[in-house]
């Protein structure tokens, strides 16, 4: 009798228990799907904005004489060969009618690349850039940064007009004394930008 009682309480307790499922938590697509766009949004926008970062990153790099943060975002050596190459180019389409027939052609030829060379290296200096920045004529062995003040860095590309090439190349045009534009390039690295190529106007 009591083994009865017994079985017939076990038997009433498994019945009493409930069998509660287990369920995953729920996922929130929309809030996924929300939070995707707006990463995508602000990717998109930090590329775009790029260029403008880098322009302002060397302006600040010239007022303030910051030799590093000049150089994180100016490829000096790149820009120094472009240049040299552009005015070889012009220097030689302009005298290589003068020099057909001159015996001393290859001597001219020498002391133009002299030339290019000292032009080149009165460009590409903070004072030089900066002088182009504000739209004046760089001056061929001028005083050092520490011997002049450093430039408003408000005046750096103050009149400057700036357009997308393609989606690595940037340019921007500042306009000199004569109403000429220079064109300063910068070009994509990854997800950095730099300043690499300076079209002087013609």
């Amino acid at each position: 009798m009591a083994r009865a009682l017994s079985s017939t309480r076990s038997f009433a307790n498994r019945k009493l228990i409930k069998i509660i499922p287990v369920t995953a938590p729920r996922v929130d697509m929309k809030k996924i799907i929300v939070s995707l766009a707006m990463l995508v949004a602000l990717f998109i926008g930090y590329l775009a904005a790029g260029p403008y970062i880098t322009v302002a990153a060397i302006k600040t790099g010239i007022a303030e004489n910051d030799a590093e943060k000049m150089s994180e975002n100016i490829e000096f050596p790149t820009l120094r060969q472009n240049i040299k190459e552009q005015l070889n180019a012009s220097m030689m389409k302009k005298s290589g009618v003068a020099m057909q027939d001159n015996p001393f052609a290859a001597l001219a030829v020498g002391l133009a690349a002299q030339v290019v060379d000292g032009m080149v290296d009165s460009f590409v200096t903070p004072s030089g850039l900066a002088a182009i920045m504000e739209g004046k004529q760089p001056v061929k062995d001028a005083p050092s940064r520490d011997q002049t003040p450093p430039p408003e860095k408000d005046d750096l590309f103050k009149n400057a007009r700036f357009s997308y090439d393609s989606s690595s190349q940037f340019s921007v045009w500042v306009p000199n004394e004569q109403g000429k534009e220079t064109r300063f390039i910068l070009e994509r690295r990854g997800l950095s930008w730099k300043l690499v190529n300076l079209i002087l106007p013609k």
